[in-house]
């Protein structure tokens, strides 16, 4: 169903800024840059691997906040409703994926991200090269990675993220530390490092990429840097921000100052001199019965801005 969406996604940053302008409580405030979601990262490559470990054409894109820890990034995991699923799936995995992919239809967006939950997933049965270490490393497709945020992938660093640390314990997957503390404190072994620090575990031969010693930030930064220059991502910036769907107005037709041209359907606004458009007074506005909103029913007020097109 072709509707209309108010594209805020483009205002962002602006609506982001001029919130401290705003004389409103501060948690008001926060909820608001919450509900916005700024998040600063990097876009990174992943090129899927055939049967014989060469690399596809096809690769997965995945968004991060810490780009510092490619060197951790030890398996990705793709949402049920990536767009790429079918084609990463292997023969032999492709029963059990279906059926992870049916069960998981079945959740809300919020079921599948509840911290609390019990995570959950199955291998597809294909890998992906990892460019910083040169390694294969598996995808995985499990629920509490969502289609709508990010690029629907991620890559998994579970020694540094705590959702990460808890799938690859329960799957028996790689964990590799690449952070410890500053202050050589040293880390847990039960369970993620989140913080900052100094890189360790951060180079490889294959790639010629060091990034040992370097504070997280450096790190980042050179990996930005690295990838950029070597077209494996770029920098990026992510909203949780949507843009927004006019839904309720389905039934009665959103009065859109804008006409779309009979013969070639070209979107032509209504003059600024004829603003605002005033709606109709309408006795009748049950439904049409072919489809068009109510509003098409007003046949003298449609043709009264006939001069438009």
């Amino acid at each position: 169903m072709r509707q209309w969406m108010l594209k805020i996604t483009e205002y962002a940053d602006r609506l982001l800024e001029d919130l401290d302008e705003l004389d409103w409580p501060e948690s008001i405030k926060e909820m608001q840059r919450n509900w916005i979601g700024r998040s600063k990262g990097a876009e990174l490559d992943f090129y899927v691997l055939d049967r014989d470990g060469q690399e596809r054409e096809l690769k997965l894109t995945v968004f991060t906040t810490r780009p510092d820890t490619i060197f951790g990034a030890t398996y990705l995991v793709i949402a049920p409703e990536h767009p790429f699923l079918a084609s990463i799936t292997s023969d032999s995995q492709k029963i059990y994926v279906e059926d992870y992919f049916e069960k998981a239809s079945r959740k809300s967006e919020l079921e599948r991200t509840d911290l609390q939950k019990d995570k959950s997933g199955v291998f597809t049965g294909s890998c992906a090269r990892n460019a910083a270490t040169g390694e294969a490393i598996p995808i995985w497709v499990a629920d509490y990675v969502l289609g709508s945020y990010g690029t629907g992938a991620i890559m998994a660093v579970p020694a540094h993220d705590s959702r990460d640390y808890e799938f690859a314990t329960k799957y028996n997957l790689p964990i590799r530390q690449v952070v410890i503390p500053k202050d050589d404190s040293g880390c847990a072994t039960d369970k993620a490092y989140t913080g900052e620090g100094i890189m360790i575990n951060s180079s490889s031969d294959r790639s010629q990429f060091d990034i040992n010693g370097l504070s997280t930030a450096e790190a980042a930064a050179k990996v930005i840097e690295w990838v950029e220059r070597t077209r494996h991502g770029k920098k990026k910036v992510n909203y949780k921000l949507r843009d927004w769907l006019f839904a309720r107005q389905r039934y009665w037709g959103e009065p859109f100052p804008v006409f779309f041209l009979e013969d070639t359907g070209e979107a032509v606004p209504v003059p600024e001199s004829d603003l605002p458009v005033t709606l109709p007074e309408m006795d009748d506005f049950t439904p049409t019965g072919t489809g068009e909103p109510p509003l098409a029913k007003s046949i003298s007020w449609n043709q009264g801005y006939a001069h438009c097109r």
